[in-house]
């Protein structure tokens, strides 16, 4: 008996292997965006304790010197343009993580296309040669019946 050789083989190979290539280009954008999450975090943070320690020295000194207020102020607006440019590139992150999503959801649709054509046609294979089978046994039956 033959195997079956499925002609889109290579086809179908190909498939699994762009599948898989998206899967991971979406995991490395999703861990990116994490850590730009992280970084966005650690630099509110950051602005906040620059805030509390200005406060806390206007309070405790009654005054703060202009050329510290300036610093502070140069500082937060610093740490302000960082973060409108994070949330940004976050954002464009998150579109991109998007669009990968949509790619990996087509290449699974376009792999199992191509999984079921292999299916239906392993089960014609499995069903000629079950026929080929059958056909033989009934070839030999007729040649016993007639050697009787």
């Amino acid at each position: 008996m033959k195997e079956f050789q499925f002609r889109l083989q290579k086809v179908l190979d190909t498939c699994k292997l762009k599948e898989n290539l998206i899967e991971v280009k979406l995991a490395e954008l999703e861990k990116l965006a994490e850590t730009q999450r992280m970084n966005l975090s650690l630099i509110e943070q950051r602005r906040g304790e620059i805030l509390t320690e200005r406060w806390e020295r206007r309070n405790n000194h009654n005054s703060l010197r202009v050329e510290e207020e300036m610093l502070y102020e140069k500082c937060l607006e610093d740490l302000e343009i960082r973060v409108e440019k994070m949330k940004l590139y976050i954002k464009q992150l998150e579109e991109q993580i998007r669009r990968t999503r949509e790619e990996l959801v087509a290449a699974a649709i376009e792999r199992k296309v191509v999984e079921k054509v292999r299916e239906k046609k392993h089960e014609e294979f499995t069903l000629e040669v079950s026929r080929n089978d059958q056909k033989a046994l009934d070839e030999i039956a007729v040649q016993h019946y007639l050697r009787r």
